[in-house]
């Protein structure tokens, strides 16, 4: 590397062609001392142009330099000063552009530029000014034109490596977003680009895998590398579209199957079954129609299991004369088809079984109640309606006989026997008034009977007769002995 080819790392300094004075060094400030270091870096460079390179250079290179007659303007302080200047500006500009890394990115043009300043090294060496001129011009100007193309070939390698993105090629994206990073370090375009391009890398292994399982019929394991594939890349459409398209295929099949399994098991009765079945096919397909038809021929199965069976359970009920059980039931019946015959017709008999045996049930849970005028005539009412039970209703036709053999016994009288000593006057409450006697005999349905006894100077005495069916009572002694 040439002595102009070393980093400078400093603002825009005045170089000097060789020999000249710095007439501005004293008016510098003395806290810039950098500045005056890199002021003297440039000077001693400007003088190795001057008055080392022809030495360096030697007979042969000087031989080898372009011929060019000698004139009268080759010595002249204004074409030196011209080629100084374009000296100047050229090793200001690549010293900036050094720092920008140029070097790396800006390949062939920067060893072009280059080589176009060493020629004009020659030409100053041999004091041929016009021709450093131009050739240190045209270095700058190659410089010049790579700084204004910094921007456009940001861009290309941006364009390169999105576009090789999008067509999968990961090593051409990561070149191109690289070659971003050359020109312009940490630029987030180009850092993303890298990210998303080793993301792509291995969304695309994937996608490879399920290919390959696709084509061998494993559709479970595509799906699963597709699936993966979209994780490690969530904005490729490629895996998005192979995912969405597999696992489609895959519910189309489940749905089938499922659909498959729920008629078999209509078509078998096994309403489990198609339930399970039906619910797999919706979570598959939510919606579908055929599942709508299904779910309703499994309610129309459900209906007439459930009337099925309720017929039968009210059967059941009926034979044991459990009446209020077979008017459940055929409630229960009709709430699932308020249209079935059989449970319309068997309500309005079980519930007409349901009043009688009530009414039965009523005086022979307490057969005291027949032993009242109106209870009584009420029973006999009950039983002059029901001349029998039917032969399959053995429980009514054995309630109808107890309440004919109480309602007999109820009016059957019986003997009672009282005893007094004549001088007691005696009454049998809503029957009779006896008098006064020493034994009186009379007949009283079943019942209860108050009797009172009383005389002038004596304490009344009150006793309770109760007379049932059947039965034989002991006299009764009914007299006042108590004085007042």
């Amino acid at each position: 590397m040439d002595a102009r080819e070393q980093p400078a790392v400093a603002p825009p300094t005045q170089l000097k062609p060789p020999g000249q004075a710095d007439d501005s060094a004293a008016n510098r400030p003395r806290n810039h001392v950098w500045l005056w270091i890199m002021l003297g870096v440039l000077l001693l460079l400007a003088l190795a142009v001057v008055f080392a390179l022809p030495t360096l250079l030697g007979p042969a290179q000087q031989a080898s330099a372009p011929a060019e007659s000698p004139s009268p303007e080759i010595d002249s302080g204004a074409l030196r000063d011209q080629a100084h200047q374009a000296l100047q500006n050229y090793l200001q500009l690549r010293a900036r552009m050094e720092l920008d890394n140029a070097g790396v990115w800006g390949e062939p043009d920067w060893t072009e530029a280059a080589g176009r300043a060493s020629a004009g090294d020659r030409y100053f060496a041999q004091r041929q000014f016009a021709a450093a001129a131009r050739e240190y011009q045209s270095a700058l100007g190659q410089l010049q034109q790579l700084e204004t193309n910094k921007s456009v070939m940001l861009a290309s390698a941006l364009a390169q490596g999105t576009r090789a993105l999008d067509e999968d090629d990961v090593v051409a994206a990561i070149a191109g977003f690289e070659a971003a990073l050359r020109i312009e370090p940490e630029h987030p375009d180009a850092v993303r680009g890298i990210a998303k391009a080793n993301s792509r890398g291995a969304a695309i292994t994937q996608m490879n895998l399920g290919r390959a399982a696709e084509a061998n019929g494993d559709l479970g394991a595509a799906r699963t590398a597709y699936r993966q594939a979209v994780q490690s890349d969530a904005d490729y459409a490629k895996a998005q579209a192979a995912l969405q398209r597999v696992s489609a295929e895959i519910n189309a099949r489940e749905f089938t199957a499922a659909m498959t399994t729920a008629l078999n098991a209509l078509d078998a009765g096994q309403t489990g079954a198609v339930d399970k079945a039906l619910a797999e096919a919706e979570r598959l397909a939510p919606g579908d129609p055929a599942v709508r038809d299904a779910r309703q021929r499994l309610q129309g199965m459900r209906a007439r299991a459930g009337l099925n069976r309720l017929r039968r359970q009210a059967a059941e009920k009926v034979g044991v004369e459990d009446w209020q059980g077979a008017v459940a039931a055929y409630r229960k019946a009709l709430g699932i088809d308020g249209s079935a015959a059989f449970a319309r017709a068997g309500l309005q008999r079980a519930e007409e079984r349901v009043k009688l045996n009530r009414q039965f049930d009523h005086y022979l849970e307490k057969p005291a109640r027949l032993y009242s005028a109106v209870p009584l005539a009420n029973a006999e009412k009950l039983l002059a309606t029901v001349s029998g039970a039917p032969r399959e209703e053995p429980r009514l036709e054995k309630k109808i006989t107890q309440l004919r053999r109480l309602v007999a016994g109820a009016r059957a009288p019986v003997r009672v026997t009282l005893n007094s000593d004549g001088e007691t006057s005696v009454v049998i409450y809503r029957v009779a008034r006896l008098g006064k006697f020493n034994n009186h005999q009379l007949d009283l349905r079943p019942g209860d009977y108050t009797v009172v006894g009383s005389r002038p100077g004596y304490r009344d005495v009150r006793k309770v007769i109760k007379v049932r069916p059947g039965a034989t009572l002991p006299p009764l002694l009914v007299r006042c002995e108590e004085a007042i």
